[in-house]
């Protein structure tokens, strides 16, 4: 077993690491005219070169939602998300002046968990990426397929040195180093495999669908105290609904919406999985023709380009977050276009009804002249 390092040695290692690859930003406090852009999902806001820094560097998947506006704390201007907390460090001069909490160490020591004393590896392990610095191991839970802590890791970082992918400082400078072995945990009463970094908790959900089954944890909703997320006990589906559109129908071939029209579901199976809404509206967006195979029916989100950032059910209510842009071709189209979205998240018995946000307008909003 190699000796566990001492926390100051982490702690110079870490700052060496950490200093040289903070994206450059200048401070959120700065008078002048500043970009804003409110989510009414959450009822906050994000300003300027925190708006900047969240857009450029992963947005809703990686941070999350504002939890609050700007905000003092021990002297700093700081901001909370979902999955992180920006800082401004005014001590150290731009480009290093904004940094990302921890909230990995942050979270465990507010639960009395001394990460430096929590089991290590005892060196590098095949297919996996070592860290001698915390003696810590990364590794796909699929090796075979790539699919994995390790390959989600090193796909995803703060961009500054205008290179395509991720590098390793840039994979570093957004999630730290890892701080504990991969282990299972009760995750909203689901058990699941999690490993903690500096500033992240990765969360392993082999049942979702492909490209979602690494997550990362609610940190900052966890500090704040919020609620986290809590998802209803499913069982594993292998089959969902899409809705298209029998136009000037009447409401023959199923519900009767505006111009004549009809909403229509048509069965598609799906890879199993225990997040349907997910998988359902995946499959849906991912229709670009504006009719559906050879059944005739039509699509009115083809002329749209979105992309659904996540889903998740709670008391019965279903929220679906899509981003992208919208363009219908006429009148017609906006009922067409509510009602595939609307029928999608419905056809669940674990959905009452649904809450629908496009780029963090209520979808009502959007379809109302």
């Amino acid at each position: 077993m190699i000796p566990y390092p001492t926390l100051s040695k982490i702690t110079g290692v870490f700052l060496l690491l950490i200093i040289p690859f903070v994206v450059p930003f200048w401070s959120p406090t700065a008078v002048q005219a500043q970009e804003e852009r409110y989510f009414p999902a959450t009822d906050h806001t994000i300003r300027g070169r925190f708006l900047d820094y969240w857009q450029q560097h992963g947005g809703l998947p990686v941070f999350g939602y504002p939890l609050t506006d700007e905000r003092i704390e021990a002297g700093r201007t700081v901001q909370y998300f979902e999955r992180a907390r920006f800082e401004y460090a005014p001590e150290y001069t731009p480009p290093y002046d904004v940094l990302l909490g921890r909230l990995g160490a942050d979270v465990l020591s507010e639960r009395g968990i001394a990460w430096q004393t929590t089991p290590t590896s005892p060196g590098p392990a095949a297919g996996c990426l070592w860290f001698g610095q915390t003696s810590h191991n990364v590794c796909n839970q699929l090796q075979n397929q790539g699919i994995g802590f390790l390959s989600y890791w090193q796909s995803h970082g703060l961009e500054f040195d205008g290179q395509p992918g991720s590098s390793y400082q840039e994979s570093i400078a957004l999630f730290g180093l890892p701080i504990t072995e991969p282990h299972n945990a009760e995750i909203n009463g689901e058990t699941l495999q999690v490993q903690w970094f500096e500033r992240a908790r990765f969360e392993w959900h082999p049942n979702n669908p492909a490209g979602s089954r690494v997550l990362l944890g609610h940190l900052g909703s966890r500090l704040l105290g919020e609620p986290l997320e809590i998802l209803p006990p499913q069982t594993s589906v292998n089959q969902v609904e899409l809705y298209f559109i029998a136009l000037g129908d009447q409401g023959q071939s199923g519900r009767k919406i505006g111009c004549g029209d009809s909403v229509v579901p048509v069965s598609v199976a799906i890879e199993p999985t225990t997040a349907p809404l997910t998988a359902a509206f995946q499959r849906l967006l991912a229709v670009n023709t504006s009719y559906y195979g050879q059944s005739g029916l039509y699509n009115a989100l083809n002329r749209s380009d979105l992309t659904l950032d996540y889903a998740s059910v709670e008391d019965g209510i279903a929220t679906i977050h899509l981003s992208g842009a919208v363009t219908m071709a006429g009148v017609c189209d906006t009922p067409r276009f509510e009602a595939q979205i609307r029928q999608t998240a419905d056809q669940f018995s674990t959905v009452d009804t649904s809450i629908v946000y496009i780029n963090g307008e209520r979808l009502e909003a959007i379809v109302t002249p």
